[in-house]
């Protein structure tokens, strides 16, 4: 499964819904990508759209942002 972030997008219009960060319900929601899933022998592809509120929302763009950051000590090599 992958899980596909927009985040160049213009924000969508809100709407009621449940949160994919925080797991509340009835909150203003906005699409902010899609959870997907290849097709392939056996089963087919899907696709369920992800919705999130402002402060979810938020947080998956810290988390983006802190990804694609460079580290502070780039000597340091992983692995």
């Amino acid at each position: 499964m992958n899980v596909r972030l927009r985040t160049d997008e213009a924000p969508a219009i809100p709407a009621l819904g449940p949160c994919f960060m925080c797991r509340r319900d009835y909150l203003a929601v906005v699409a902010i990508g899609e959870l997907t899933r290849n097709g392939g022998p056996g089963h087919e592809a899907i696709e369920i759209p992800l919705y999130a509120c402002q402060t979810g929302e938020g947080r998956l763009r810290l988390l983006l942002a802190d990804a694609l950051r460079s580290p502070v000590r780039p000597y340091v090599q992983a692995g």
